[in-house]
């Protein structure tokens, strides 16, 4: 740390402190408890399995465990009311952290002028500050994820053994906060390993990776004995065979059967697993694409096109927002790659230009969804801002490079303003007035949605407090989930007596079925053989209902 005397001589020593203390106001002032995503509540609910002492649960079957980990922790901490407020916690330290990364990570490549206005733009980014608010664990694989890069870049400079083992401890944890951590290492330390070999500097780089590597595993291997006690071997990602059977379904629309009523997803298998926690892999994945070759290429170059800049889909409520990768930033980023970096020029371009191998990747599994594109804007934006900074300093060259600099630097911050603000009148202040709204009117669907959360938190709610905390619960996958405040034991899609008997093998209690109010009552209270009929929540709104049964033997 510089001294304090070294600060006042040097103010530029304080240059960190701006981008740091804008994403904490900006996040704080903005601070909320979050509302319960469909994907959110699996990683609240494995959080919440922490807390009942039964481990990560079936869940961290489907989602890698490091964020719900985290906010099972803060959730410990006196003073925080719920698992919700938890995570909008870790979100927030997640933003911040983000920030001071992508200082971190600049810096380390381009020097303090560009380092302030990606970090800047980092700190306003809205699709940032949208991922530090929801539940998942986009807010902690991002800043993971560009922490675990700088490492290495530190790593590949100092040529020492612990900064590479440190390296590898970081990419271990991106990982567990999302599988396809796992992939953007190997990608990163395949490409610092060829440009070193092919500039013939080998030195002790095999021995290093060969470190790196062993960091990851040991730090890693909790988790995947963890996976191997369930899947039988050893697995890397623990959603394949999801994405395998979700991608026929959604992205190559073999059946279109969606996810919840999918059998081939919530089925059962003969020794009574769900059907997507049996272990698949890249065989089998290349052996579903290879059996209509010509569809898939189609789809893929399809899905490829919508991971162009100034053509991604601002989906899943975005739509106001600005592309999560700006057209501006791209085309500088680009020129940024053909520019000189530096001493070791060639070895940090292949590194830090890596991740976006990734890229090649997901349209495989998907149609260019901003949320899967998110955690690689940071180094677009490090890399645009460079590229900018190029530019301009290339351009004053005749008059002064110092002045050119400064240029850049505020047209950096102009963007950042840009950026910020262009989302600013829809999502990230709504109105509060009573009679004049800012945003468009919803559609109906998202008018039919917004209600039924409503109701399904309100009946979950009521269903928590009649019964009490810490049950389990059969229910298939809804917005009911969170609020009952219990265990949760997934649905399948199978016949009464399988059913049943996937229920007691997996401990379930009660058995809730959502329906509308047209059902009878009388109906509703007769059972077959193993159920026993309890209560029912029915709105007085518009008559949802869910029933409570309990499982009894038969």
């Amino acid at each position: 740390m510089p001294s304090i005397n070294r600060i006042f001589r040097e103010p530029k020593q304080l240059l960190p402190l701006i981008p740091i203390a804008l994403s904490l106001y900006v996040i704080l002032s903005t601070f909320s408890r979050p509302g319960v995503t469909a994907d959110g509540q699996t990683y609240l609910q494995i959080a919440r399995n922490l807390h009942f002492g039964i481990g990560l649960g079936w869940q961290a079957l489907w989602v890698p465990p490091l964020h719900s980990i985290l906010v099972a922790l803060v959730g410990w901490v006196p003073g925080v009311p719920d698992l919700l407020m938890s995570s909008a916690i870790v979100g927030a330290v997640m933003g911040v952290l983000l920030t001071v990364a992508v200082w971190l990570l600049a810096s380390e490549y381009f020097g303090r002028s560009v380092a302030l206005g990606a970090s800047v733009i980092a700190a306003l980014y809205p699709h940032f500050l949208w991922i530090s608010k929801a539940p998942e664990a986009e807010s902690t694989y991002t800043a993971l994820l560009v922490c675990s890069l700088w490492l290495f870049c530190v790593a590949l400079r100092k040529q020492t053994p612990g900064m590479f083992i440190f390296s590898g401890i970081i990419f271990s944890l991106t990982y567990m906060a999302r599988s396809e951590g796992f992939l953007v290492m190997l990608f990163v330390v395949a490409a610092a390993f060829f440009a070193e070999w092919r500039l013939h500097v080998k030195g002790n780089m095999l021995r290093f990776v060969a470190l790196l590597l062993l960091a990851f595993f040991l730090t890693s291997l909790p988790y995947m004995l963890f996976l191997r006690k369930h899947y039988g071997g050893w697995v890397i990602s623990p959603k394949s065979t999801y994405v395998l059977i979700w991608m026929k379904s959604r992205i190559y629309h073999d059946n279109d059967l969606g996810e919840v009523g999918n059998e081939e997803l919530w089925g059962l298998t003969d020794r009574g697993k769900l059907k997507w926690q049996v272990p698949s892999g890249f065989r089998d994945v290349a052996s579903y694409l290879m059996s209509h070759p010509a569809k898939s290429a189609q789809v893929y170059f399809s899905n490829l096109l919508l991971e162009v800049p100034g053509k991604i889909p601002n989906n899943s409520g975005m739509e106001k927002y600005p592309q999560i990768f700006p057209v501006v930033l791209a085309i500088a980023a680009l020129f940024a790659s053909f520019r000189k970096w530096g001493e070791h020029s060639r070895r940090d371009k292949a590194v830090l230009l890596s991740p976006f191998l990734i890229l090649l990747v997901l349209p495989v599994f998907t149609e260019g969804w901003w949320k899967y594109l998110v955690p690689y804007a940071p180094f677009l934006i490090v890399l645009g801002c460079a590229g900018i900074t190029f530019a301009v300093e290339l351009l004053f060259k005749p008059v002064s490079k110092s002045v050119g600099r400064k240029v850049s630097v505020v047209i950096m911050l102009i963007l950042a303003v840009y950026f910020r603000f262009s989302a600013f009148p829809v999502h990230l202040f709504p109105s509060q007035d009573t009679g004049v709204s800012v945003a468009p009117q919803p559609s109906a669907e998202i008018l039919a949605r917004r209600s039924y959360a409503v109701e399904a938190e309100k009946a979950g709610n009521w269903i928590a407090k009649t019964m009490g905390p810490g049950h389990n619960y059969m229910v298939s996958w809804s917005k009911l989930v969170y609020p009952l405040n219990g265990l949760w034991t997934a649905t399948p899609v199978a016949n009464y007596p399988q059913l049943h008997t996937f229920a007691l093998q997996q401990g379930a209690e009660f058995f809730l079925v959502e329906m509308d109010g047209s059902v009878p009552v009388k109906q509703i209270e007769e059972t077959p053989p193993g159920l026993k009929y309890v209560t029912m929540y029915r709105s007085p709104q518009n008559g949802y209902t869910v029933a409570v049964y309990r499982f009894i033997p038969m």
